[in-house]
């Protein structure tokens, strides 16, 4: 196995990701001479991603190798349409272009993904978190959070990972909403437990979902044009158990919006105690947190997902 590609492959997109989102910072301040210099490093990465992308590489957990994941397809689409409105910032239209092309090549390729009900991560690894941090993540053109695709893999992914952890069934017989979701069902990686940053994702993919929702909402004229928006998300009304003929856009997106607090409602019972720490893991059967202590990658995932929901106050209102 060759570390070294697996790793380049990976560390390129996001890199090119970070310095496009920086350039295009900089260009918008007017400091068009260091974008640019910005910009050589991101066109240094992505002329590898953009020719090496259907290439054999690693799966976001460093277990499993294809050369079709879910996650890193999208991340692809991502991190190159980020990148081509960089390059026009900084007067590279013809290199835009160029990335653009790419990224339409992949989303073509990935369409295919929603099969079966779902969107599949892999066809050795078919169920998997990172599909749901995937679409919370890099879902702004193709399988977006409100998209009826990220409703049914919602669906089978909650069902799956509630079969899988006893910690959800204790807590689903009780009553109580919201689930803990992690890596794959059938892991074994520290016991394999519900995961923190893929909780945090879940929750964020809810509010996404609920924001799409309640802005169709505030645009969408009378009561009877956001009844007839509801009837075209039947995946969302099947995931909520929603039946009400009548159900509006706004009552729609009040419903997910509840949902992602359920989730984190369920994730702080698990943190709540440790004083701000948040860790890799929580035990599958007795709650509270496990393995990696102090993980950067959940507190980032929690922190943005309380970001989004912050900004949905005023839509809330």
């Amino acid at each position: 196995m060759d570390f070294n590609k697996i790793l380049t492959k990976c560390t390129k997109y996001f890199r090119a990701l970070a310095l496009s989102k920086w350039g295009l910072i900089l260009a918008a301040k007017g400091l068009l001479t260091e974008a640019a210099a910005v910009w050589d490093l991101v066109a240094f990465d992505l002329a590898w991603v953009q020719q090496n992308w259907a290439s054999s590489g690693c799966d976001l957990w460093e277990e499993v190798q294809s050369e079709d994941f879910f996650f890193n397809r999208m991340a692809y689409i991502y991190s190159l349409r980020e990148a081509a409105g960089f390059a026009e910032a900084v007067g590279r239209q013809n290199e835009a272009a160029s990335l653009l092309a790419t990224a339409d090549v992949i989303s073509a390729a990935t369409v295919g993904h929603f099969r079966d009900g779902f969107l599949y991560e892999s066809t050795n690894r078919p169920y998997d978190g990172a599909v749901i941090h995937a679409v919370a993540t890099f879902g702004s053109t193709i399988f977006r959070p409100d998209s009826e695709e990220a409703a049914a893999t919602i669906q089978v992914l909650a069902r799956a990972f509630c079969e899988e952890y006893p910690l959800n069934q204790a807590a689903s017989a009780a009553g109580r909403p919201g689930v803990l979701i992690g890596r794959y069902p059938g892991d074994t990686y520290q016991g394999g437990n519900p995961w923190q940053l893929l909780t945090a994702a879940l929750a964020e993919l809810f509010y996404l979902g609920g924001r799409a929702s309640l802005e169709a909402a505030a645009i969408g004229g009378g009561k009877e044009d956001q009844v007839l928006g509801v009837a075209a998300r039947p995946a969302w009304r099947s995931l909520f158990n929603l039946t009400d003929a009548g159900l509006t856009l706004g009552e729609l997106g009040r419903a997910q919006v509840a949902a992602g607090d359920a989730v984190l409602a369920r994730l702080y019972e698990q943190v709540r105690g440790e004083g701000g720490r948040v860790d890799e893991q929580v035990d599958k059967v007795r709650g509270g947190q496990v393995s990696a202590k102090g993980l950067t990658w959940s507190y980032a995932n929690i922190l943005h997902a309380l970001h989004v929901r912050q900004e949905l106050a005023q839509l809330l209102s």
